[in-house]
């Protein structure tokens, strides 16, 4: 059965870096980056929600046909408590697929540090870097609050503090987690 990963989490934790890994190391997994896909959006520079609305819509398309080939997907992205569902788990559940989300957290002052320290790896990951570097942190800390409403509710997500471990650990924790289906993978189907 094939599955969607869905790796969650606020800008700067390592969605987007272990998603590639994860890809590379599993041949036939589609890495659906929704950032990307922003970026091919003409205009979203001057209408980000929008050029968000196309992609995810066009991402959903892409993962349910990936799914349904019998592929696994995994996807970098923030959902939060102020999307209007958990709309990465409802594709899935479409797909007849599995679904596994993980939380990929940090604590404040870790959080501050990598958001200072990374560098943009194309042209929306700039464009959202400097959005959120504009507010002096208060963006940011809205963010983190609405995915602790949203993690809230989802007792099945596997959080990990991905500030108390290396990339390497937190990789090891995941691909674990999708080798132990009992450490939280929900079936669809």
């Amino acid at each position: 059965m094939s599955r969607l990963i869905h790796l969650n989490g606020p800008s700067r934790v390592g969605k987007s870096t272990l998603a590639r890994r994860y890809a590379a190391e599993h041949p036939g997994v589609l890495n659906l980056d929704i950032d990307v896909l922003v970026g091919l959006v003409g205009g979203w520079q001057n209408d980000f929600d929008s050029a968000l609305r196309t992609a995810r819509e066009l991402g959903s398309t892409m993962a349910v046909a990936h799914l349904h080939d019998g592929h696994d997907v995994v996807l970098p992205q923030l959902i939060t408590s102020h999307d209007e569902s958990p709309w990465a788990e409802e594709l899935a559940e479409l797909a007849g697929a599995e679904y596994v989300e993980f939380a990929l957290l940090a604590g404040s002052d870790e959080h501050r540090r990598r958001f200072g320290a990374k560098q943009p790896e194309h042209e929306v990951d700039a464009w959202v870097q400097d959005a959120l570097g504009e507010s002096d942190g208060a963006l940011l800390e809205k963010i983190v609050g609405d995915l602790d409403d949203y993690l809230a509710g989802r007792p099945e997500t596997i959080r990990i503090d991905t500030g108390a471990q290396t990339p390497e650990e937190t990789y090891a924790v995941i691909v674990g987690a999708l080798r132990h289906p009992a450490m939280g993978v929900k079936q669809n189907g």
